[in-house]
């Protein structure tokens, strides 16, 4: 089955926000930031099988998704070194 052929559902970040009617702007925001820094920790540590492997245990059509795993991959792994040595100096 196609990737357009498949369910869509809502971004689980947009689902799994808080979504009580006083959240604040900022509240929303820090929480999509702490998601992509979840994503960026996963797609550092994790080699590029092992998330489309994942994907497709997910229901994912994991193929379709290569080139953003390699990119994303990339950005993550070039950033680790930075993050660490950051935090060392603190």
């Amino acid at each position: 089955m196609s990737v357009t052929g498949k369910r869509r559902l809502p971004s689980v970040i947009e689902t799994a926000m808080p979504s009580k009617a006083d959240t604040s702007a900022v509240t929303k925001e820090t929480f999509r930031s702490d998601a992509a820094a979840i994503l960026e920790a996963l797609m550092a540590e994790f080699d590029e099988n092992t998330v489309l492997e994942a994907m497709s245990h997910q229901g994912f059509e994991a193929k379709a998704y290569r080139s953003t795993i390699k990119a994303l991959a990339t950005v993550a792994k070039e950033r680790r070194p930075l993050r660490k040595a950051g935090s060392a100096s603190k």
